[in-house]
């Protein structure tokens, strides 16, 4: 342009002043305005991304606690179908709310009724409630099996009190619909997260609301801050949550008005501030824009310090995976879990892959793999992965994927978490599962585990089949069952046998009863059982005990009553017989010793000291056998009755056998020898009669032309003592060492050796019925040594 032309416009605009005044005034108004609506657009949409950032975060916190309740509910019905965990459920429970921190409770449905949940404590009123049954939870429960997928359902107000969110997986046996695994998040405990709280954003409001499964309606609105308002007029983000039907919102209740100045204020201040803000306008947009870029840049850095602290503050090993570089960021606890390095793990692009366990490295991959061409953006994998020094990790490996708008996955970011000491635990717990499972299938015992309060009772197959029945026949199963078919006369002393066991008078309960079978006949039944866990109140809760068939041994019983019966009768005669064969044995023995006492007073002497002394010997002898027939008779009228043990000096009673036998041991001038014989708690009269019997077979079977020598000795050993008569004779063959201790068995003939053949095997019932064992050593033409015992009590 010329210089000409430039002085033309600028005289032009000074000879129209008020046109220029206008014309900067429109064109300043015009700037003003378009930067007010530019500030108002950046103020929307800085809102709009406050909103969308609050939306993702509580989304976030949301699908968190509910991916932790998927995997507490997968954990109890993996735990469930694998190792029936319904008499150890308490433990299970436990160990599931430990590891999943945003579950308050688990459950266990057979069909619809709840039949287990953890923590029991506050829960009782749960147990037996069919969610099948009532039309309030039915829905919802359908909707769970419709899906074939866990599904949360709620918020309910829950039949224990309070609201609660209820995740149920529906559980299946042979493509069979059994029941449901459940975990519950309390709803006030999930509202109290510090999310829904920190609300930063002026004039919003966050809503939550259920939508109808079946038309996607808007349902029942369950939480919003601003509990009047029921209308949103700015801007209002959402997000669906499917495996809940929730749809969460945070609406702007008022738009930000284009103009928040007054204009008449704003064309009173337009003279003043007119060039000074249009200066600072256009010099403030890019210090505005530069200062932003300022702020955000400190958020970045703030976020990423915080992801640095997470990292620190958790055991799990954090981790970032580009996709589309293949490159991995894991946190700096990779190297103190697994002892890697950076450089280690940077060396070679399959390092990962060459830690999985090589069983399970391909199961891993196709599980990823076809995690990635599904639609899922959540991928899980329990595997093992091997550590710097060799030894190997149970793991579970979690991961979000993020994909582009095509669905492709560009990124994906994970946690694992360490569970070797949480695994072998469980497999250790397996193992003891199942070695007691074999042991109980070994004894063929029955099994029953009995609610005491509510009366709800388990029985295993083997408790239906000794009575004829199987299960299904006997269902529905309750303590009733039991009780239906036990005789009423035994149902008395069960009930006062648990009631001793519930006082804590025994240790536990035990009982034998009869059971009617299917067929109609009685079997016996040993009922075993123990209280393992109480209410509050110290009242009985849950019972476990067994069942065994104990009818054969009551048989048996019957059949030694019967015996013994017979036996007492026999008893009762040979009392009878004694009393009369010794009575009719005295009487002879009586003349004999008087005729021998008339000869000693009117012949003695006639005779020499020889003589004078054989009578004597024959008249001790008399005395003497008068006395042991006395003793004999006592003995066979009063029988065993361990009351009339005493405590007896078995020194002093083989000195008087010896008296007994002293004439015999003149004739073949025997030597005796006698060690130290203890005191014994024993009956005298059998006792002296098993000494006199074992020496006299001792002097009897004695070698010609040998001096017979006896040796009598008793020891002390740990709960018995032993004795033993040991003498230098005739010996006994070793096919006959039982033989000699049967009734009427003589192994000589009478004409050789005298004697009934009774002697030992009186000996032997007299051992026997103190409680003792008898035998005997032999070297034929060389020794015979007999050995008894008796108990010490």
């Amino acid at each position: 342009m010329s210089e000409v032309a430039k002085n033309r416009i600028v005289s032009s605009f000074y000879s129209n002043p008020k046109a220029v005044g206008i014309l900067v005034f429109l064109v300043f108004i015009l700037v003003s305005g378009n930067i007010i609506f530019k500030e108002h657009q950046l103020r929307v949409s800085s809102t709009r991304q406050q909103i969308k950032s609050k939306l993702t975060e509580l989304s976030s916190e949301i699908k968190t606690a509910l991916s932790d309740a998927n995997g507490a509910i997968k954990t109890l019905a993996y735990f469930s179908q694998n190792y029936q965990i319904e008499s150890n459920f308490e433990e299970a429970g436990r160990e599931i709310l430990e590891s999943h921190p945003y579950v308050d409770v688990v459950q266990l449905l057979d069909s619809g009724k709840i039949i287990a949940v953890y923590p029991l404590n506050g829960n009782e009123a749960v147990l037996g409630y069919d969610i099948l049954v009532d039309e309030k939870t039915r829905g919802e429960a359908l909707e769970a099996i419709n899906r074939n997928d866990i599904y949360f359902a709620g918020p309910l107000n829950l039949k224990q009190g309070g609201k609660g969110l209820v995740g149920r997986l529906p559980l299946y046996q042979s493509e069979k619909f059994t029941g449901f695994a459940a975990a519950i998040i309390f709803l006030d405990d999930l509202l109290n997260q510090p999310v829904f709280e920190e609300l930063k954003i002026p004039n919003t409001r966050i809503q939550l609301q259920k939508l109808n499964s079946e038309t996607d309606s808007i349902g029942e609105i369950f939480f919003t801050t601003h509990p009047g308002i029921t209308e949103e007029k700015g801007i209002l983000e959402k997000e669906f949550i499917p495996s809940a039907n929730w749809e969460i919102s945070i609406a702007q209740l008022e738009p930000f008005p284009v103009l928040e100045w007054s204009p008449l204020l704003f064309i009173r201040v337009l003279s003043a501030v007119l060039f000074g803000f249009l200066a600072y306008s256009f010099a403030a947009q890019p210090a505005k824009l530069n200062q932003k870029i300022k702020e955000q840049s400190k958020d970045l850095i703030q976020s990423n310090e915080r992801f640095q602290y997470a990292t620190l503050a958790t055991s799990d090993v954090i981790w970032d995976w580009d996709l589309v570089k293949n490159k991995i960021y894991r946190a700096d606890n990779f190297e103190k879990v697994f002892g890697f390095t950076k450089e280690d793990q940077q060396a070679r692009a399959d390092f990962w892959l060459e830690l999985i366990h090589p069983e399970e490295r391909e199961k891993v991959h196709s599980n990823l793999k076809k995690t990635f061409e599904s639609d899922s953006i959540y991928w899980k994998y329990e595997f093992r992965v091997r550590d710097k020094s060799g030894n190997y990790h149970f793991i579970i490996d979690n991961g979000y994927i993020i994909r582009d708008e095509s669905g492709k996955p560009i990124r994906m970011i994970g946690a694992i978490q360490e569970i070797t000491n949480r695994k072998m635990a469980e497999l250790e717990l397996a193992k003891e599962k199942s070695q007691l499972s074999r042991v109980i299938e070994g004894t063929g015992a029955g099994t029953w585990e009995w609610n005491v309060q509510t009366g709800e009772t388990v029985f295993n197959e083997e408790w239906a089949n000794m009575i004829g029945y199987t299960l299904d026949e006997l269902e529905p199963i309750t303590i009733q069952t039991w009780i239906q078919h036990t005789h009423p006369d035994d149902l008395k002393k069960s009930g006062a046998a648990l009631e001793a066991h519930f006082q804590g008078k025994a240790p536990f309960y035990q009982c034998e009863a009869r059971m009617k079978h299917r067929d109609g006949h009685w079997v016996w039944i040993l009922d075993r059982g123990r209280v393992f866990s109480w209410t509050d109140e110290g009242k009985p809760l849950l019972m476990f005990g067994t069942h065994i068939d104990i009818s054969e041994k009551k048989i048996k019983e019957e059949e030694l009553e019967l015996l013994n019966e017979k036996l007492r009768a026999t008893n009762s005669e040979l009392k009878v017989f004694a009393s009369v064969a010794s009575h009719d044995m005295r009487e002879p023995l009586r003349m004999i010793s008087s005729f021998l006492s008339l000869i000693q007073k009117n012949y003695s002497d006639k005779l020499d000291a020889k003589g004078n002394q054989y009578i004597d010997f024959a008249v001790d002898g008399a005395k003497r056998l008068s006395v042991l027939i006395g003793d004999l008779l006592d003995y066979s009228r009063m029988g065993f009755d361990s009351a009339n043990k005493t405590l007896l000096n078995t020194q002093l009673i083989v000195t008087n056998v010896i008296k007994l036998n002293q004439r015999l041991i003149e004739e073949k001038n025997a030597e005796i020898i006698i060690e130290t014989l203890p005191q014994i708690v024993a009956i005298q009269v059998p006792i002296q009669q098993l000494f006199q019997n074992l020496i006299g077979n001792a002097l009897k079977f004695t070698k010609a032309d040998t001096k017979p020598i006896i040796q009598i000795k008793g020891e002390e050993f740990e709960n018995f003592w032993r004795f033993s008569v040991k003498d230098n004779g005739i010996g006994i063959e070793k096919e006959y060492y039982d033989t000699v201790f049967e009734v009427l068995k003589r192994l000589h003939s009478k004409e050789k050796y005298s004697g009934s053949g009774m002697g030992l095997a009186i000996c032997k019932k007299i051992v026997k019925q103190h409680g003792g064992e008898i035998w005997l050593e032999s070297t034929v033409g060389i020794q015979t040594e007999i050995f008894f015992t008796i108990p010490k009590t």
